[in-house]
């Protein structure tokens, strides 16, 4: 059934992937679900793997859903605290549980048409999973005509994004929106107010619902597709935009707190740093502790672009599952260097948002993080934004020159 869905639906049909292609990558995403599922169920990981704990508990909530609907929707939006909580709380927040209650909500429905079948639920969880994905390749297939197979491959294939994003949990659904809003605003742009109504309600949707996921990314999203919208206006200055706009976010970072104590921003990322630095885990990373201070933080960002940007080192690997991630890492150390010494093509406002929007999400997970298995997991919804754009505009010409130059040094 979703098989067809996916060769019949208009969003599908005018991707620019032939209908046999997208099939392919549709069952090979079920396929990493499986996988997922399976790798979860071994011994070393069943414990504390989020996927299955969801699982049962959407089975009670599915005998909820049936005897009572209404309830049942309520519940969302309903908590057992005195006060809902910090919006950034680990724990004893509506807001920390809401990430958690969303999916299993979804489960819950979901279990209505599979019977509570699991592996069922993991088709239709890709089903939703794959409209973000081809919302993000059919951007880049306009932006960079002639480069569908590196896009094919740079989107739906990256080894973290490809396994995290495929299983039942949070991720997949995170990046779905995030290419949704992505696929959308870059209409809303560019389409002289065509159906502008349909593309705001679509961004305003999915910014709820990645809010109600992982709230600080529609933090980071916001500057984002402000600058991307302003520089649409003004397109001889959209670097100066987003350059001036990071700038005055980062100062408003550090002192928001003087003006409007609550918005402590600092102490907030010195807290969610000491919840993991308090947890227990095989691939946890030796850090110092952060001080909600502008020195301690400019000290730190070696460790912190370290852990998200080289996190896990391919000589430091004492866990064969983190080899995919390791060699990612190495394809893109290798595709940053190469796009440095390539020609430097015009940079559009959406590569730009990327590239801002990616590297921001990046250092909030390098400064709060402490586990490698974790940081793979948060980047895999934002490899897609750095290394497809990275990999269209590099000159891959240049290493027939570097070979060259190899052989004539020999």
């Amino acid at each position: 059934m979703f098989g067809y869905a996916v060769i019949s639906v208009p969003f599908f049909k005018n991707s620019g992937i032939r209908s046999y292609v997208l099939l392919l990558l549709f069952a090979v995403k079920i396929l990493a679900g499986f996988a997922y599922a399976w790798f979860y169920k071994l011994p070393k990981y069943a414990a504390g793997a989020d996927t299955w704990r969801f699982y049962k508990l959407s089975l009670r909530e599915k005998d909820w859903l049936l005897s009572d609907p209404v309830a049942f929707t309520k519940d969302l939006f309903v908590h057992g605290y005195q006060k809902r909580g910090s919006l950034f709380a680990g724990e004893n927040s509506y807001w920390n549980d809401l990430k958690s209650n969303i999916p299993v909500k979804l489960l819950a429905c979901m279990n209505v048409l599979t019977d509570n079948s699991y592996y069922a639920d993991i088709i239709f969880f890709n089903f939703l999973f794959l409209f973000g994905l081809v919302g993000i390749f059919k951007v880049f297939n306009e932006i960079f005509p002639g480069k569908k197979w590196l896009l094919v491959a740079a989107v739906f294939l990256l080894p973290s994004t490809f396994f995290w994003c495929s299983g039942i949990h949070k991720d997949g659904l995170i990046l779905s929106a995030i290419g949704l809003v992505f696929y959308h605003f870059y209409k809303l742009v560019g389409n002289n107010h065509k159906k502008q109504v349909r593309h705001t309600v679509v961004i305003i949707l999915c910014l709820v619902l990645i809010f109600a996921l992982r709230n600080y990314i529609t933090l980071m999203l916001l500057p984002a597709l402000f600058c991307w919208g302003l520089s649409g206006k003004y397109p001889k200055h959209k670097l100066l935009i987003f350059s001036g706009v990071y700038l005055s976010c980062i100062f408003l970072f550090f002192s928001a707190r003087y003006v409007f104590p609550p918005l402590d921003f600092p102490q907030y990322i010195v807290e969610k740093q000491s919840e993991f630095l308090g947890l227990q885990g095989g691939s946890s990373i030796h850090l110092r502790p952060l001080q909600p201070e502008v020195w301690s933080f400019i000290t730190f960002f070696p460790d912190a672009f370290d852990a998200a940007f080289l996190q896990p080192h391919i000589t430091q690997i004492a866990n064969f599952a983190y080899l995919p991630a390791a060699l990612e890492i190495l394809l893109f150390i290798f595709v940053a260097l190469l796009f440095v010494i390539s020609p430097k093509p015009k940079i559009t406002s959406p590569v730009l948002f990327c590239l801002f929007f990616s590297v921001s999400v990046l250092l909030i997970t390098g400064y709060t993080i402490t586990f490698v298995g974790a940081i793979v997991r948060y980047r895999s919804i934002l490899f897609p934004f750095l290394i497809a754009p990275l990999s269209c505009m590099t000159d891959f010409s240049r290493l027939k020159n570097i070979k060259s130059i190899v052989r004539y040094s020999h």
